[in-house]
């Protein structure tokens, strides 16, 4: 995938936490599990292994994570 902001090459991986990951629009808008209404579960497995594919771009130091894809 290119980096939307220096169109460079960026790297493949994943998005891996010891709890899930959510998107929020105000901070701390989740707590353990009980995430708030408006949040986004990035995260998939969330009891074993929370992970969510992603892209990491060295040059500008962003990642972009993909949660439409299924991890196995």
């Amino acid at each position: 995938m290119k980096c939307p902001w220096c169109k460079t090459e960026m790297i493949d991986g994943f998005i891996n936490s010891s709890r899930k990951v959510v998107f929020s629009q105000k901070p701390n808008d989740d707590f353990f599990f009980l995430a708030g209404r408006e949040s986004i579960n990035l995260t998939q497995h969330n009891w074993t292994r929370p992970s969510a594919k992603a892209y990491h771009c060295e040059n500008c130091k962003k990642v972009i994570v993909d949660y439409s894809i299924e991890i196995e």
